[in-house]
């Protein structure tokens, strides 16, 4: 009976904590699906970098705030060559945003911790137009 319960459980979280796409995927997905492409640079040793995921970014995914934005997370320490080309200093967290305007790619970047609030005027000022929170 318990080896049902623990195979339910396994189940439920398996389904729930999807694996986030790698840098890779997730330009490519931009790319083709013509969204912006939002990268969260950030290291497990990081508390700042935890609560921000934990507590900024993911509740905006679940609220769909971020349903036209394609999300992935780099951590400096596994990907440090692709962490030195996006980021701008080496303060953690860094929110690195990437939109196409006009046929061109254009870069917007917040460091440090963030709020929602912050998070939604960034994805504002890249595509033009104000975002409001759900």
């Amino acid at each position: 009976m318990v080896h049902v319960a623990l195979s339910f459980l396994f189940a439920i979280v398996g389904e729930t904590t999807a694996k986030p796409l790698s840098y890779e995927d997730a330009l490519a997905q931009a790319q083709k699906e013509k969204k912006p492409l939002l990268i969260l640079v950030g290291a497990r040793w990081c508390a700042s970098c935890q609560i921000m995921k934990r507590d900024t970014i993911e509740p905006m995914k679940e609220s769909g705030d971020l349903k036209d934005v394609v999300v992935t997370y780099i951590d400096k320490d596994e990907r440090p060559e692709l962490a030195e080309k996006l980021m701008k200093g080496q303060t953690l967290p860094q929110i690195v945003l990437f939109s196409k305007n006009a046929g061109n790619w254009r870069r917007f970047s917040l460091t440090g911790m963030q709020s929602k609030a912050r998070m939604a005027e960034l994805l504002g000022r890249a595509d033009g137009t104000p975002v409001t929170l759900r």
